[in-house]
């Protein structure tokens, strides 16, 4: 018997890369019943598993600006009783279920999640029917919760990050609503009651304007018979909340917010970018990545690797229903607060100038895409995935699509839209920091407004 002949591997050589992974998307199908409610479905077997996503239109944007935080506020005493149940027996019955159950408020919608085993569905639906039509916000739970918002909001407010990034929002889009945080500030939350809350939730959670989307293992004949069961009776329209208007252009600020003794001051360069539905929005993601969306960005090799200034810097473009901002953000020893500011500036300009590499290009796609198929694996992940499709207006072929769109787009489309995007008349320069270390640094930046911490 002969030995196998040893097999010689070349170690010098890269492996080369496998194909990339098919995008595997389920199939989903829509009904909606008499009341308005539209329902999107797909079956997904193979695990015991079902992920809902009910999207309402009860957004920051359908508040009045003076109770600023009240979607949220609304959003976070769902659980806090119903008829029959106080807080307390409805966390003892969502423990029970085994129940992951989660509120959450943006600008434009509201939304619950709630994943479970499909063994549950039933009860889980019940449970999620309770919450949203016959939640009684009762007075000393909503006390307890808009004080522990409070807390929170002052909690928030000592870390610089914060404060930055609500300055930058606000220097943006002044009083409009994209200039204030979603979740509201300490003023406005401090007014809200229990009676605010309910008119909220009696105008807002409506099924005229709702989206229900369920994924896992459900057929639709039962998740209909439920659905029907729970909520054929909840009556009402809503309205879809409208973006604001983007701000007029503007000349750009260098704003320096005095943090007295901070060892290091937090970086953001910020203008007003694009809604989500933009014509070359592929154009922007590819753009973003190579700028500063991934690890291997110009500025965060710059910064973090080239210049050890910092853990890293990042920028992103912020989609929203209206324009939402463009942000560079990053944190360094106060003393490089105008050198990092020049560098960032040094790598927007640049974009705007000079094509990109081949090489970027390759790393921005492969990275935008190659992960593509692993966002798309759990039933989780795919509600939230179409629930962006259905807010954002986005096409029904948006992530089917998404790889060959961004694939297509050359050096001359990122350049482009850096030109259009990143204007440097419009630029806003803004950091927290010891005022009284950083200012020096920044000389040939123009006029410094120092402010206080407010």
């Amino acid at each position: 018997m002969t030995n196998p002949r040893p097999v010689t591997l070349d170690r010098s050589a890269r492996p080369a890369p496998a194909d990339p992974r098919p995008l595997a998307l389920p199939s989903f199908e829509r009904h909606a019943l008499p009341n308005g409610l539209r329902v999107e479905h797909a079956e997904r077997r193979g695990l015991p598993e079902v992920s809902l996503h009910l999207v309402l239109e009860c957004g920051a944007g359908a508040e009045p600006p003076q109770l600023g935080g009240l979607g949220e506020l609304a959003a976070r005493l769902l659980t806090a009783g119903t008829p029959g149940r106080d807080a307390i027996e409805m966390a003892r019955w969502l423990d029970r279920l085994g129940v992951g159950y989660r509120a959450t408020v943006g600008y434009a919608v509201g939304a619950v999640s709630m994943h479970f085993l499909s063994e549950v569905f039933e009860e889980a639906l019940e449970f999620l029917a309770a919450t949203v039509l016959d939640s009684e916000f009762p007075e000393h739970e909503v006390e307890r919760i808009r004080r522990e918002r409070i807390d929170e909001i002052e909690r928030q407010m000592d870390d610089p990050a914060t404060v930055a990034g609500l300055a930058t929002i606000a220097e943006l889009y002044g009083d409009s609503l994209y200039g204030r945080p979603a979740a509201g500030t300490r003023s406005t939350v401090s007014e809200i009651g229990a009676e605010a809350v309910r008119e909220f939730h009696e105008a807002g959670y409506r099924p005229g304007g709702a989206l229900l989307i369920a994924c896992g293992d459900l057929d639709r004949e039962r998740l209909m018979s439920a659905v029907e069961a729970r909520f054929g009776a909840w009556s009402g329209e809503t309205v879809r909340v409208r973006p604001p208007a983007a701000p007029e252009p503007r000349a750009n600020d260098l704003i320096l917010i005095d943090r007295p003794g901070s060892a290091q001051s937090e970086i953001r360069v910020a203008t007003v970018g694009v809604p989500y539905n933009t014509e070359d929005h592929h154009a922007i993601i590819v753009a973003n990545a190579i700028l500063g969306g991934l690890f291997n960005s110009r500025i965060n090799l710059n910064l973090r690797e080239d210049k050890g200034w910092t853990y890293g810097a990042r920028s992103s473009f912020r989609f929203r229903r209206g324009a939402g901002p463009f942000v560079a953000r990053t944190a360094v020893e106060t003393e490089k607060t105008g050198p990092a500011f020049e560098e960032i500036l040094r790598e927007i300009e640049t974009m705007r100038t000079t094509p990109v590499t081949a090489g970027e290009m390759k790393l921005a796609r492969n990275a935008l895409t190659l992960s593509l198929p692993l966002q798309f694996e759990t039933a989780v992940q795919i509600c939230g995935r179409v629930s962006r499709q259905r807010v954002f207006g986005l096409p029904d072929d948006y992530w089917e699509t998404y790889r060959a769109r961004i694939e297509a787009v050359t050096p001359e489309e990122v350049q482009e839209v850096c030109r259009t995007y990143l204007d440097p008349d419009r630029l806003t320069l803004l950091a927290v920091g010891d005022a009284a270390t950083a200012a020096p640094t920044l000389d040939g930046l123009g006029p410094v407004d120092v402010r206080p911490v407010s």
